[in-house]
């Protein structure tokens, strides 16, 4: 039965088997294009494509830390089509194998002969793309040639063999975003810190005048260095910044706007932010949204709204689980990044990350100053010591009281602190900063013990009291 006929009448969209094979890859290329065309008109038919990919996208196992996308490819490869061989030859490149598949590109594993390296080689999906793939792969050469950041992935180059364009890239050993997260149970520590990381290539992008559109775990590639590359620019459009368009676009007339008609709305609808689920202008908040939106699926294993839901209820914020007791700030700048309106967010990508990182100096500055006369009065006799040098023997003073407040850091300026140790972490995190300052960030209402050691052997102990307000 053809699609045509599959259209329903009389509003003449296809039914839902016919949605549900083209959101998870089972619809021909041949009836790919004609329903593409219907869904740029369709909000109704597109969020029922939504609702499919999402559940396309969801975890792959139970045990799985985090719920993240799998990865799958939006379009796999039809069933019949070729596919090139260990062996072949593309441009100077022997291919050795494939490495994975994206929505309209398959990438390879391949050798450059001449500089002796093997470099991962992107091209068009047989029988796929037409005219507007390859207006895609050119583009998403242009936008990462524009761009040369350590967490961006590297372009060497971009050739033509036999009328098809194809990439040649970095090849990162080591798994996306999405397979780093899933290896095992992570500090959130760790997983902020990785992701501040891919944000600031997403925030270079930005600064080049490049919206990604498509951020998300499975586009970004975790090197075994450690170090996260960002990449799949495929669905790039200009408009984060600047007004300079794409040098050499695509000689048929390529203005970027035809680039977004084919599927209606390109990306994964799970971590699009709501202008670009409803098909309208998306600028470098959209990203940020996308941002957030992996980073609290990253952080408490499951995204911030159901994407199954229809109409507005779509966009209620789902239930929070049990999870890491994150500091307040990195909970606010996730609020502010996943807000429904691109206005209510960061302005920029750079301040997000600002937000979203530990305190620095200048921030602790008000706190310092509050706490100044408490952390003179318990080091007074330190300025004598510290002034003389002279040897004290360890000693273990009456354990001093201290009262916190449940999300707003403290410092104490302890002059020659070299050591700390809390008793319960989880009540309160302790850092030395320097070799005068104790940094105290209150995590949970509670009550523990804080050891500090100083230079000259003087070892203090403060009870320290977390309140919730």
């Amino acid at each position: 039965m053809s699609l045509e006929s599959r259209f329903r009448a009389p509003d003449g969209c296809p039914d839902e088997n016919v949605l549900a094979g083209f959101a998870s890859g089972a619809l021909s290329h041949a009836d790919t294009p004609r329903l593409e065309q219907h869904l740029d008109g369709c909000a109704a038919c597109r969020a029922l494509v939504a609702a499919v990919a999402a559940e396309v996208s969801g975890p792959g196992a139970s045990s799985a830390p985090t719920c993240l996308d799998t990865g799958a490819p939006t379009l796999p490869m039809h069933p019949g089509a070729h596919a090139l061989v260990p062996g072949a030859q593309v441009g100077r490149y022997v291919v050795e194998g494939p490495l994975g598949e994206g929505g309209m590109g398959v990438v390879y594993a391949a050798r450059d002969p001449g500089l002796g390296r093997t470099v991962a080689l992107k091209l068009l999906r047989p029988g796929g793309g037409g005219d507007e793939g390859r207006a895609r792969l050119v583009r998403e050469a242009q936008a990462m040639a524009r761009l040369a950041h350590p967490n961006v992935l590297p372009l060497f180059e971009m050739g033509t063999e036999g009328g098809s364009v194809f990439l040649a890239m970095e090849r990162v050993e080591g798994p996306t975003l999405a397979g780093w997260l899933r290896e095992r149970e992570r500090p959130w520590r760790e997983v902020l810190s990785l992701f501040l990381q891919a944000g600031e290539g997403l925030a270079a992008a930005h600064r080049a005048g490049l919206v990604h559109r498509d951020f998300k775990p499975a586009n970004v590639l975790v090197g075994t260095d450690g170090r996260p590359r960002v990449t799949d620019f495929g669905l790039v459009r200009h408009g984060a910044g600047g007004d300079e368009g794409f040098p050499g676009d695509i000689a048929s007339g390529d203005t970027g706007e035809s680039l977004t008609r084919a599927g209606a709305v390109p990306g994964t609808p799970a971590y699009m932010s709501p202008e670009q689920l409803a098909g309208r202008e998306v600028d470098a908040r959209g990203d940020q949204f996308s941002f957030c939106v992996a980073l609290h699926e990253a952080l408490y294993g499951l995204r911030p709204f159901d994407v199954r839901v229809r109409g507005e209820a779509r966009w209620s914020r789902v239930p929070m689980p049990r999870g890491p007791r994150l500091p307040g700030y990195v909970r606010a700048a996730l609020d502010r990044g996943l807000a429904l309106e691109p206005e209510a967010r960061f302005p920029s990508m750079d301040a997000m990350l600002v937000a979203l990182s530990r305190p620095s100096g200048p921030r602790w500055l008000p706190v310092v100053t509050v706490v100044a006369g408490l952390g003179l009065l318990l080091a007074g006799a330190d300025v004598v010591v510290w002034r003389t040098r002279e040897p004290v023997a360890s000693s273990k003073q009456e354990s001093l009281p201290l009262s916190l407040v449940k999300g707003t850091p403290s410092a104490i300026v302890l002059p020659g602190v070299t050591r700390v140790a809390v008793g319960a972490i989880g009540v309160v995190d302790a850092t030395v900063v320097g070799d005068d300052t104790l940094r105290l960030e209150p995590l949970e209402v509670g009550t523990t013990k804080v050891l500090v050691w100083m230079r000259n052997g003087e070892r203090r102990e403060y009870t320290v009291s977390v309140a919730p307000h």
